[in-house]
């Protein structure tokens, strides 16, 4: 029996979106696809919602048809968290959190989950239009460098002491910040660019 997914989760309720995404045979992790959103977020403002649900649900032949019980329960799952995400960006308080793996997942997991984000978060600048990268503004290249590196981060099963626990919060709150940095540092250009294209 087809499982429908009612009401959307928490807006940034990982297990949710993950256990979703597979209920959807996206093949996608949930944190690839906050960080992809919120790249995309940074790069271009012409991306509504509904167009980046439309994008995420595409190919999928059980889920082309909108009114498909599958369609239908995963849209407002999927419009709340860009909707959220796009909020989170403008925060004047700075609230934009990672749609990451919660505590209780080993630290590997974690890990995992983090440079699944930052693989994301790259794909989705690109696919914004944020490819020539000698004419990126302020730090958005050295952040960029930065990002790749994070997605090739890994943590052993092992791990998981007090020393590895902190160097993770603190790269998990340099990535938060760098995107906060990123989104400001591209808003010139997102507004000099209004009709320019993203999702292709």
């Amino acid at each position: 029996m087809e499982t429908v997914l009612t009401a959307a989760p928490s807006p940034l309720d990982y297990d949710a979106y993950d256990s979703l995404f597979q209920r959807l045979g996206l093949g996608l992790e949930a944190a690839e696809c906050h960080g992809g959103l919120a790249g995309l977020l940074c790069a271009t403002d012409t991306v509504g919602p509904e167009q980046w649900a439309a994008e995420l649900l595409a190919g999928k032949p059980q889920l082309d048809v909108a009114d498909t019980p599958a369609a239908a329960g995963a849209a407002p799952s999927l419009l709340s968290l860009y909707e959220t995400t796009a909020d989170l960006l403008e925060s004047p308080d700075y609230g934009f959190t990672l749609l990451l793996p919660a505590d209780d997942h080993s630290l590997a997991r974690r890990a995992e989950g983090l440079s699944q984000w930052c693989q994301g978060f790259l794909w989705g600048l690109g696919l914004g239009g944020i490819q020539d990268q000698a004419k990126l503004p302020g730090d958005v290249n050295e952040v960029m460098r930065d990002m790749a590196e994070i997605s090739r981060l890994r943590f052993s099963d092992e791990g998981g002491g007090n020393d590895d626990e902190s160097a993770y919060a603190e790269i998990v709150e340099y990535v938060r910040m760098a995107a906060l940095l990123v989104y400001e540092e591209l808003r010139p250009l997102r507004l000099a660019r209004p009709d320019g294209n993203a999702v292709h």
